[in-house]
């Protein structure tokens, strides 16, 4: 994470908040996820998807469809 540029730096935080926020507050569990690849995101890891700002959103609005129920 150390060559992330600083807008990266910021959205990474915020994807693995809304994650911690999905596994209710467990962040090792949030750490597990976005670090693994996604089928949803063509295998790409939630981590690694930061280097814009769509990015980071699409990621942050798969996370409430999953808080919510809808994957589809």
């Amino acid at each position: 994470m150390s060559t992330l540029s600083p807008d990266q730096h910021d959205r990474y935080l915020e994807v693995l908040d809304a994650a911690t926020c999905l596994f209710g507050g467990d962040l090792d569990a949030a750490l597990h996820w976005i670090s693994r690849p996604v089928k949803a995101f063509g295998g790409k890891a939630p981590a690694s998807m930061v280097a814009t700002r769509q990015e980071a959103d699409t990621v942050i609005e798969f996370i409430r469809r999953l808080e919510h129920g809808f994957v589809a």
